[in-house]
């Protein structure tokens, strides 16, 4: 009789210690609050992030969230060291940091488009980026997301963009000094990503010679995908889904009210410019967000950018690729 009861009292025991197991994990799921990194460098790629927040689909998806701001280059330390959970950010700039150790994945693309290579609107000389070759490109930093793109466009082409006897000149100035930089004579092209590059062509008379938002080469491409911490998908993985949920929402109002959008930004200060030139430039995106299509914009970009030899030639990029993919339980494909 007393082995039964001992019996019974420890099955008693395991039975409360895993209830309590069962508890505490979700509380601490339900009370898990989201930090979002907010980029305030008035971009339209981070539109979605900034709709979700207007139009309340965070409270609407059940989401507890506080929010951080980013700044030019931060988002990688801001990562690495959890004070944000999730972002938005180009593709083709997220690239290396993950190879060099980025805690995070993506599983979410946002948009198509956003970058440019730039002339001078006088300049007959150059009609396409082929005719660049011996000239100086301005580019905001080795690192950036529009000049690595446009290294990427020109070694497609057949050209030798990095090491000795490369067949073009990087200079490097930040991007609010590229436009005055290309006008003065400078450079012979800059890239730059919208709205600062329409803002530019709108303003100075530049013209552009490759545009990845109407480009046949690039148009179908989502270049602006949704980072987010690793550890926050394993460990809050129904937090995390909620997150996405919104961005989806934002994505899709972008997409179906681009001039609603452009005002809500500009009344609210994310994003600098006139709204009718923005309204514009969002209408040549395509917002219909989506899982699935992280996929090909990961596997183009890291195998170019391996080619090129901006990841070492010893990188599983296959590796690579499988690790940052991820499909987050209770997300749709998309929207659409």
């Amino acid at each position: 009789m007393k082995k039964i009861f001992s019996v019974l009292m420890i099955a008693a025991f395991l039975l409360a210690i895993i209830g309590c197991s069962k508890k505490d994990a979700a509380k601490s799921e339900d009370d898990y609050v989201f930090k979002v990194g907010i980029p305030i460098n008035g971009n339209l790629c981070a539109a979605p992030i900034y709709i979700a927040i207007d139009q309340g689909y965070y409270e609407e998806e059940g989401l507890k969230w506080d929010w951080a701001k980013i700044g030019d280059g931060e988002v990688y330390n801001l990562l690495t060291n959890g004070n944000v959970d999730g972002t938005a950010g180009l593709m083709i700039g997220l690239i290396q940091p993950l190879t060099n150790g980025l805690p995070a994945q993506i599983p979410l693309a946002l948009h198509t488009g956003c970058i440019k290579i730039l002339v001078r609107g006088d300049d007959t000389s150059i009609k396409t980026a082929s005719d660049l070759k011996g000239k100086k490109i301005g580019g905001g930093s080795p690192s950036a997301s529009a000049l690595l793109f446009t290294k990427r466009h020109l070694a497609a082409a057949g050209f030798k963009v990095e090491g000795e006897n490369a067949d073009f000149e990087f200079i490097y100035q930040s991007a609010a000094e590229l436009p005055l930089f290309l006008e003065r004579g400078g450079v012979d092209a800059i890239a730059l990503s919208d709205p600062g590059a329409q803002i530019a062509q709108d303003s100075r008379g530049f013209r552009a010679i490759v545009d990845n938002a109407t480009d046949d080469q690039y148009k179908d491409e989502f270049c602006c995908v949704v980072p987010v911490r690793s550890e926050t998908i394993k460990e809050h993985p129904e937090a995390t889904a909620k997150y996405l949920r919104a961005l989806q929402k934002g994505a899709k109002f972008v997409q179906e009210h681009p001039d609603e959008t452009v005002q809500i930004l500009t009344n609210n200060k994310y994003v600098a410019g006139d709204p009718l030139v923005n309204a514009r430039i969002l209408k040549t995106y395509n917002y219909r967000s989506s899982v699935s299509q992280v996929l090909p914009a990961l596997e183009r970009n890291a195998k170019d950018l391996q080619r090129l030899g901006l990841i070492k030639p010893d990188v599983d990029v296959n590796a690579l690729i499988r690790d940052v993919y991820i499909k987050v339980p209770g997300v749709p494909e998309s929207l659409f």
